[in-house]
């Protein structure tokens, strides 16, 4: 497994959450005052991933090891583009600060929020065969969603509502995003919280989780996947070791509803990952 590989693996992980756009409400404070601005921020360690994906049916959805990860953050005036190890949706953020108040704002925003996956399971290796309890189904691959993002601060909380459409895939389907983000500075921790909630349309999910008349096999009935949820909740924790040292760990879980795991396509409808490393940071 290459080391562009484990990257991709552990930022593919968002996507059982989603990735994708979040979490960015804390960066907006003060943007209006540097929109002519050119900005980069780059972190860069090595950690110790733990991560169990939602499980397909016959196919070993875990990952354990030690893999490079890195956080970067590149704004120029209103555009950005934000890839962060805490942010377990995980991936590229693209957005565009459409309206940046003191309080509030709305971003046009584009990501991902499924993973893909396909007859080998998610993040197939070239080589690798077939699983036999998939083999026959198409390749699912990710959505395009592009949508609008609504942040706001309400107290010590940053909160945010995404809505998005998969404009440019295949599965023609909503996701609604909606979370809060919380800060607490414990001597010299830094703990950062998160949790919120999302939801898929019919749609989005029977492109992924149901099965038609083509993939029925004997041991895989037809299968139409209805709209379902999720909720989540992560944390990050960070610690100076020196001047540009930082030791940082990690936890995020989701839960989805049980109608995901009717699908024949899976086995567990829910999953979690685990990081503990040092970064540098640049």
């Amino acid at each position: 497994m290459t080391i562009k590989h484990l990257i991709t693996l552990f930022f593919f992980s968002a996507a059982i959450l989603l990735n994708s756009p979040h979490s960015l409400a804390a960066e907006h404070e003060g943007n209006d005052e540097r929109e002519s601005e050119f900005r980069w921020q780059l972190s860069a360690g090595l950690f110790a991933l733990d991560m169990n994906m939602p499980k397909l049916v016959g196919t070993d959805s875990r990952f354990r090891g030690f893999t490079p990860l890195a956080d970067i953050t590149v704004e120029y005036k209103n555009f950005y583009v934000d890839s962060k190890l805490g942010d377990f949706y995980g991936g590229s953020d693209i957005g565009y600060q459409w309206i940046v108040e003191p309080d509030w704002g709305i971003d046009i925003i584009y990501g991902n929020y499924q993973l893909p996956f396909d007859e080998t399971g998610y993040f197939n290796v070239e080589g690798d065969l077939p699983v036999p309890e998939l083999r026959g189904i198409r390749k699912r691959e990710s959505d395009q969603s592009f949508g609008l993002s609504y942040y706001r601060t309400y107290g010590n909380f940053q909160t945010s509502v995404e809505v998005v459409y998969d404009l440019l895939g295949d599965t023609k389907g909503w996701v609604i995003h909606a979370e809060a983000t919380r800060n607490f500075e414990l001597r010299n921790w830094d703990l950062w919280l998160n949790f919120g909630v999302n939801y898929y349309s019919q749609n989005f999910q029977n492109y992924f989780y149901g099965v038609t008349q083509e993939e029925v096999r004997a041991n895989r009935p037809y299968f139409e996947a209805k709209a379902s949820a999720s909720a989540f909740l992560q944390f990050e924790l960070n610690h100076p070791i020196s001047e540009s040292w930082v030791f940082s760990s990690g936890a995020s879980l989701i839960w989805g509803l049980s109608n995901i795991q009717d699908s024949p396509l899976v086995e567990r409808n829910y999953a979690r990952v685990l990081f503990i490393g040092a970064k540098y940071v640049f």
